[in-house]
């Protein structure tokens, strides 16, 4: 009751009809706030967010102005950080129809002691501002005079020229939001469709306004004016947008406003659909100088392959595995994803890249020895999906390869050093990626049907009266499995560190290690393994668990019951383990656990576990476990969470043998 009330009063003080929308003076309340009850693990709350988003239009001349308050409440030490501000805009290098500047930055810090408040304040030279890329600024500051307990106020506008886009608006943040409000007036000479998206609800009203603008310069002039949409949204204790090992892009489910632009209506009659389409898309990536252009340039290093002699293979893989040794034997990549492409001849200078650019130089080359390559573009899960309901260039941020090889069509990352066809690193196995290329109609592909990580085991082993089981695991990678396992040898120091990572996290001793596969850009991995591992063992009788390095050892669903979000797993899998086990002499199967099968409706995931004795001597164990899907909602999240707790508990199976 006591916990009941306290939030009721929280809701009271900051409901919408508070005073505290006002900026400038915060409550008692919350310079007093210790803790944000609608969420008591937040270190710190956003109390109030408001943005105004207005046309202004001066002799025909229309911009948009956006007025952002937001006033945040530091709760724990870790929530210190919120007083970093970063803002993002756009603001091109190169077009002068696509700039934004921002203006009238303040900030405050407001900290309660001994009665008394202090105050800190910022302004605008305290912003710092950078370019990120040709299209991108960010505006950066960090507020000073921070600490658990204290209000901070902030607030600026920005200026856009560009009438015809509307900025998205996203009413969560990674913090909870007490308060959100979101009031866009649009001239009617505009038709946007404006939409939200999310889980959480928001309050929304459309009403009709009107836009006075100057047409002369004459200050006598009459006032003319037009009629305007005002879209207003408004949210209240919206949860926060938390990390998540199963989400890629927690800010794809946030609850966000969105406006494109349709048609532009003509004062003297008809409108004008300025609608894009991918098609219109495909063609401006093709037509761009510094993308389509190089798609049917010679490569750098023509004459080199020529000469190498890999245009005469007798196989596209083949020509392609040469191609691509060839290549990163030459140009290193730079840990950068990108959609645009730098100039060959300064990459091959400098002997690194982008992906972009690696890519695209591969594209290049696999044309110089005769096969066919396109580029797929793509949001990576990362960057966040591709919008639904409008095509947009700006939301792609890099491609890859594909590659034609007969009626197939095989997809590669020049930058992913341990991949291999089909095989990528999980954040490019997207829904929506987009096959481009001159004189055809592009078309969308899904690579989620594309990747999969497939581990198959053997083991032949005995084991001692003394428990100690020896014996021999061959073990094949494949997919991404392949590409996984190629990653931890690259990033182990020397092979024996490699080694005895895997020994301490398989849970097994290994006596020695063949391996194949680890530094080639193959489509398998392999390795044979010698190794030994302990059963407990008594007087009179042995306790054995046979699965060391099941991929379900624990059910990471466990800890909640329920979720908002879906679950978006890397990929699909497929893993197999046999166990032929030869029991010591003396002794005998006492106990075994159950055989049994556990599946979805679907039986898009399944796993299977099965003992069988063949004869005094010997037991034949098979574990199986298949993902055959990557994304699943959440209204199937509690079958998830119960058959992978199941799962987990079939990892713990333990045989138990009695001395004769």
């Amino acid at each position: 009751m006591k916990h009941l009330t306290s939030l009721l009063l929280l809701l009271c003080v900051l409901s919408a009809d508070a005073q505290n929308l006002k900026f400038g003076k915060p409550t008692a309340e919350e310079l007093n706030m210790t803790v944000y009850d609608a969420d008591t693990t937040a270190s710190a709350v956003v109390l109030c967010d408001i943005t105004k988003v207005d046309y202004n239009i001066d002799f025909f001349n229309f911009t948009i102005t956006y007025e952002v308050k937001k006033r945040i409440k530091i709760l724990k030490d870790d929530g210190k950080k919120y007083a970093n501000i970063s803002i993002s805009y756009i603001n091109n290098e190169k077009e002068e129809l696509a700039k934004v500047e921002i203006q009238d930055f303040k900030a405050t810090v407001y900290n309660a002691a001994n009665g008394k408040v202090a105050k800190t304040k910022i302004g605008e030279e305290r912003l710092f501002k950078k370019r990120v890329d040709e299209e991108y600024m960010i505006a950066q500051a960090a507020i000073p005079q921070v600490k658990t307990g204290s209000v901070i106020e902030y607030e600026y506008t920005l200026q856009s020229n560009m009438f015809y886009h509307i900025a998205d608006w996203t009413a969560q943040s990674e913090i909870p939001v007490a308060y959100a409000s979101y009031r866009v007036e649009i001239p009617a000479l505009f038709i946007f469709n404006v939409e939200t998206t999310g889980k959480q609800q928001l309050a929304s009203s459309l009403t009709q306004g009107r836009l006075n603008f100057k047409t002369h310069t004459d200050d006598m002039a009459p006032i003319n004016h037009c009629n305007t949409n005002i879209y207003q949204f408004t949210g209240t204790y919206l949860p926060a947008l938390k990390k998540d090992d199963y989400v890629w892009n927690v800010y794809d489910y946030a609850t966000k406003v969105t406006a494109e632009l349709k048609l532009i209506n003509d004062p003297r009659g008809g409108s004008h659909d300025i609608r894009k389409t991918w098609e219109q898309i495909d063609d401006a990536l093709l037509e761009h100088m510094d993308f389509g252009d190089r798609l049917f340039k010679k490569s750098k290093f023509y004459d080199e392959l020529m000469a190498s002699g890999i245009a005469g293979m007798s196989s596209v893989k083949e020509k392609v595995e040469a191609t691509y040794d060839f290549l990163r034997q030459r140009i290193s990549w730079n840990g950068e994803y990108s959609l645009k492409i730098q100039s060959a001849s300064d990459v091959v200078k400098r002997g690194s890249g982008t992906n972009a650019d690696l890519n695209m130089m591969l594209i290049n080359m696999l044309g110089d020895v005769g096969v066919q390559a396109v580029p797929v573009v793509m949001s990576t899960r990362t960057h966040g999906k591709l919008p639904k309901s409008y095509p947009s260039l700006n939301k792609l941020n890099t491609f890859i390869v594909g590659i034609y090889d007969g009626g197939l069509l095989y997809y590669m990352d020049a930058a992913a050093a341990d991949g291999y066809l089909n095989v990528l690193p999980p954040d490019f196995y997207v829904e929506q990626a987009r096959i481009i290329q001159k004189g055809q109609k592009g078309r969308w592909i899904n690579l989620q049907n594309v990747g999969e990580s497939i581990t198959q085991v053997n083991v032949n082993a005995a084991m001692q009266p003394d428990g100690e089981v020896k014996g021999e695991r061959n073990i094949l990678y494949m997919g991404n499995a392949s590409l996984k396992e190629r990653k931890a040898f690259r990033e182990a120091s020397d092979s024996a560190t490699f080694i005895a990572s895997k020994s301490s996290r398989e849970g097994y001793d290994i006596v020695s290690c063949k391996m194949a596969g680890h530094r080639a850009f193959a489509p398998e991995v392999r390795e044979e393994i010698q190794f030994v591992s302990h059963a407990e063992a008594t007087a009179d009788h042995i306790y054995y668990s046979p699965f060391a390095e099941v991929p379900v050892k624990a059910n990471p669903f466990a800890p909640d019951e329920n979720r908002l979000l879906p679950v978006e797993f890397s990929c699909r899998q497929n893993y197999s383990m046999n166990i032929h086990l030869k029991l010591p002499d003396g002794w005998q199967l006492e106990e075994k656990p159950e055989n049994s099968t556990i599946t979805t409706y679907d039986r898009s995931i399944t796993g299977q576990v099965a003992y069988e004795q063949a004869d005094d001597k010997t037991l034949n164990i098979q574990y199986q476990f298949r993902l055959a899907r990557v994304n699943y909602d959440s209204k199937q999240y509690p079958t998830l969470r119960q058959l992978f707790d199941l799962l987990a508990n079939r990892s713990k199976d333990v045989i138990v043998l009695k001395k004769l």
